[in-house]
């Protein structure tokens, strides 16, 4: 039998004012900065959080572990993969309604497609102040927390200085085929490329770059030992990475000259929807301060937050030919996901 029930018009307008005031609260409560007592003790209640990245496992356990001697009431449940996984499985899950993350850290070019989709919520850390404007997204909802530059990365025990390939043409000299390491989800580098150079140039740079045979490869950890291990003696790679295993006495550096340095920002942001918004929260907060940044410095990762700088001199930004991944190339990144798999996947 099907249950009655009885509309009364003063009822029904009453409960429309309230939650109309309620959702203009929780609006309000995204954006106004709590204050931190109360922010910690609501986390407390909460306990957890559920963190998606894309950063390497040992740097974040680095991280939590950090987070932890600070906030050891929290425990900080993470999942990595890749950019594109990562975006796929957030897109998949919020389509079947499930909504497992609090926070996420990708690059801004994911973070800017997810945020289309209305997956992310408008946070502006009381950290986020300290931050320049086109560091952080205008309407608050992430905010730049390391940068990623493509480089030319090679092994000087096989490549002698004279024949270092100092810009991207050299990488189609002769000498190199078959002696070169590249990711196979270079997305973000080709796309960007095709920002600087135009489509044209780009395209046909790529298919020749595709007929060296390049070796194929998942993570640019990986590309940097394997370089290092003599697998291959060049490879496209981060250089924080470099700079990391130059550290403990690995044979790998990396080309400054190269021009231009596709160079991306990963950022923070939480999800619009996270079952732990408090705790979400203090780790944003967390990862945007100095304390938070200095961590991620001495990974040999370069922090965005001014004042921080990296700790590898070679890392200093501003003398390298830099191009940003442009911040609306998540509307052409499955294209130039196509685009890409076809010419270095199915290249003879």
């Amino acid at each position: 039998m099907k249950q009655k029930f009885c509309f009364y018009p003063w009822v029904g307008l009453s409960l429309l004012v309230f939650l109309i005031l309620l959702g203009v609260d929780r609006s309000l409560s995204q954006t106004k900065p709590i204050p931190l007592e109360g922010l910690i003790e609501r986390a407390k209640k909460e306990g957890e959080l559920v963190w998606y990245t894309t950063t390497n496992n040992i740097d974040n356990q680095v991280i939590v572990k950090a987070f932890n001697r600070k906030y050891p009431f929290l425990t900080v449940k993470v999942l990595r993969t890749s950019g594109e996984k990562l975006r796929h499985r957030v897109l998949t899950e919020a389509r079947a309604g499930k909504h497992f993350f609090d926070v996420v850290v990708v690059s801004t070019l994911e973070l800017g497609l997810v945020k289309s989709r209305n997956l992310l919520l408008p946070y502006r850390s009381p950290e986020a102040e300290f931050y320049p404007a086109g560091a952080k997204d205008r309407d608050g909802t992430f905010t730049g927390i390391y940068v990623r530059n493509f480089v030319i990365g090679y092994n000087p025990t096989m490549v002698s200085e004279k024949h270092v390939p100092r810009d991207w043409p050299d990488l189609l000299r002769p000498e190199w085929k078959g002696k070169i390491g590249l990711d196979e989800e270079e997305f973000e580098w080709y796309g960007a490329m095709i920002d600087y150079w135009g489509r044209e140039k780009t395209v046909k740079y790529m298919k020749r770059l595709a007929k060296q045979g390049p070796h194929l490869r998942r993570g640019h950890t990986l590309l940097t030992q394997l370089a290092a291990a003599g697998e291959f003696p060049v490879a496209i790679v981060y250089p924080y990475i470099v700079e990391r295993l130059k550290h403990i006495g690995a044979p790998i550096d990396w080309v400054r000259e190269s021009d231009p340095i596709i160079t991306s920002i990963n950022g923070v942001a939480i999800s619009a929807n996270a079952p732990h918004l408090n705790s979400a929260k203090v780790f944003v907060n967390f990862i945007l301060s100095k304390e938070g940044q200095t961590v991620i410095r001495n990974r040999f990762r370069v922090p965005v937050r001014p004042g921080i700088t990296p700790i590898a001199p070679k890392l200093k930004q501003s003398d390298l030919k830099i191009h940003y991944v442009p911040s609306d190339m998540f509307k052409k990144v499955s294209k130039y996901e196509r685009e890409f798999r076809d010419i270095f996947w199915k290249a003879p």
